[in-house]
Formats: structure tokens, sequence, C-alpha cells
């Protein structure tokens, strides 16, 4: 009897552990996409949670303070796609500057034709990289 007990509660934990694991890998595993590769997957993602990486447009910048909502561009590295993104917030602080990279992370949503992200991670400007040799 007291074994069975054991062994039943045995399997509750482990089914309780397998079933966080689980939910865990599938909340913590999403897409990384630039943003043109993100344009091109758009409808075969459709309502899915990704993330976006992109240069921010900083002429695009428009906060409302008094709301906490952000809207602005996010535009490929290597081409001249742009993605409207929306965020409810405070804005990281360095988003304002020049050459600010972002990782926005959330999903479409096809009615409003804009990208709602729920959060923001902004790269350091690559004048703070590295510089090459000779340069």
């Amino acid at each position: 009897m007291k074994n069975t007990r054991m062994v039943i509660l045995a399997l509750v934990v482990i089914g309780a552990f397998g079933y966080l694991l689980f939910m865990g890998m599938q909340e913590g595993s999403m897409y990384y996409l630039e943003v043109s590769e993100y344009l091109k997957k758009i409808d075969e993602l459709g309502d899915r949670k990704v993330r976006v990486n992109g240069r921010v447009v900083k002429e695009s910048l428009d906060f409302d303070s008094k709301n906490l909502v952000l809207r602005f561009l996010l535009m490929d590295i290597k081409s001249d796609d742009k993605l409207s993104v929306l965020y409810h917030g405070s804005p990281p602080d360095l988003l304002g500057q020049d050459g600010v990279t972002a990782v926005a992370e959330g999903h479409f949503d096809k009615s409003q034709r804009v990208f709602l992200a729920n959060q923001l991670l902004v790269k350091c400007p690559s004048k703070y990289e590295r510089k090459e040799k000779g340069i």
C-alpha cells in the first residue's frame, strides 16, 4: 500500500515536471528574424509570437507619454524593408539614439497592419562596437 502511494506520487511529480518543462520550452522557443525575413513569412507565421530584429528609424519615433504608447518603424539592416511597430510601455533609454538596432518581441495584428510588441530590447549603437584595424 505504501509503495503504491509512492509510485502514484512519483508519477504525479514527474508528470507535473514534464508539463512545466514542455510549456517552458514552447514559450521560450520562438523565431528570431530580420525584418525582411519576417515580412516574407508574415502570412505563414500568422499571430505566432516572434522576435524581429532591425534598425530603429529615429524620425518615425512617436511616443504618447500620457497613454504610454510608442509607435515607430523597424527597418531591415540590409534592405529598405520596414515594419510598423506598436509598443505599450515606457521606451528604452537608448531608443532615440542614431544607429540603434532593436529586437521587438510580439506578433503581427492584421486588422491594424502593425506589429504589436510586448517587449523591446535595444542593442547598443554600432559606434560602441570594436573598430577594425586601420580604421
